[in-house]
């Protein structure tokens, strides 16, 4: 449990692995099987997940990496922590700005547009995510469009929108007190709480509409 976990803004090529919205359901991208064409608004925001059993059924937590000792009980457990992404998106389709969690294939996919030359910057081009049947092996793959700006007319509606995000709330780590609860465990066990190093914002992207 030594490695540094990171959860927040980071920049494509240092990933590790390789908002007031009304309701989730407004908020999320989902992708459906075939061709999902995007436009990436952002850098990702780096977090982690665990999927776990409960009586319930399966569940996803965000890490509770406040707590190592906790984090290490569950991946003892089976379940193992992964990386995730959050990216800021225009869904072309629906024409609507999403937030899209993704893992590694989609991120691998993306990463290699960003390092081939002869693509660059990914807010320079749509990309369109493919999913392929159940079952698919890899399920994800990314394809480049032809660059073009975004039409300038969205970028009121993507500030506004972009103000009303509250990102940190999606992948704040989850209080090892509520995860104990989800699994049954004694969280007097897990007093060693330290907190995580955290970074999220759009610093150091400037998207242009231009």
């Amino acid at each position: 449990m030594s490695k540094k976990i990171v959860f927040g803004e980071i920049d494509w090529n240092t990933a590790e692995a390789t908002n007031k919205p009304t309701n989730n359901k407004d908020l999320y991208m989902r992708l459906t099987e075939g061709e999902n064409l995007v436009r990436v608004l952002g850098n990702p925001i780096q977090f982690h997940v665990h999927w776990v059993e409960t009586a319930q059924g399966k569940r996803k937590v965000n890490s509770p990496v406040e707590s190592p000792a906790l984090v290490s009980r569950l991946e003892d457990s089976g379940y193992r922590r992964q990386t995730k992404w959050m990216i800021k998106v225009l869904d072309q389709e629906a024409r609507e700005f999403k937030v899209l969690e993704i893992g590694s294939q989609i991120y691998n996919g993306i990463l290699a547009l960003i390092n081939n030359p002869k693509w660059g910057k990914v807010s320079q081009y749509d990309v369109s995510i493919n999913r392929g049947p159940k079952g698919t092996n890899p399920l994800y793959s990314v394809t480049p469009n032809p660059k073009e700006p975004v039409d300038p007319s969205l970028k009121e509606a993507f500030e506004e929108w972009k103000a009303n995000l509250d990102i940190e709330r999606l992948i704040r780590p989850m209080e090892p007190a509520k995860v104990c609860e989800i699994m049954g465990w004694d969280p007097s066990n897990y007093s060693d709480a330290s907190s995580p190093e955290q970074s999220v914002g759009d610093g150091d992207f400037d998207f242009d509409f231009e």
